[in-house]
């Protein structure tokens, strides 16, 4: 999840976030203990620090997604190329494996009230293809 630049009136998805584990969807994915979500912001360029529980601990994974709809290098696993841009008040960031056997595509938008953001991630890899639908609430 990210967030808009100052004043160009896209939604701020900036702050402390953690999943309704109740309301989202994982498709085939395992549903985990929880998820909480991390989100800061410096011009269009939005870090986000994701911690997911799950029975064998803890795991965090850290991104910054460059607001710009431009094609960036990313050095996540598998490394690749990260596209992010507004679609309307809706964020997308899309995902490739530098090697092919990745794509991840999601949709971020948030409420008018800012408290909940809905999820969806598209993702096809060596397992096939999967959509969740994830909803988040602002602590």
């Amino acid at each position: 999840m990210l967030a808009g630049s100052a004043g160009d009136n896209k939604p701020d998805f900036s702050g402390n976030w953690t999943l309704n584990l109740d309301q989202s969807k994982f498709g085939k994915g395992a549903k985990p203990m929880g998820m909480t979500l991390k989100v800061t912001r410096d011009g269009e360029v939005a870090h986000a620090v994701q911690t997911t529980n799950t029975a064998g601990g803890p795991t965090e994974f850290a991104s910054d997604w460059i607001i710009d709809g431009k094609e960036h290098d990313t050095t996540g696993n598998p490394p690749g190329k990260l596209t992010t841009k507004w679609e309307g008040n809706t964020l997308y960031s899309e995902r490739k494996a530098n090697d092919g056997t990745f794509v991840q595509r999601i949709w971020l938008s948030l409420s008018s009230d800012g408290k909940t953001a809905k999820e969806k991630v598209w993702t096809k890899g060596a397992e096939g293809t999967n959509i969740a639908n994830l909803v988040w609430e602002r602590r």
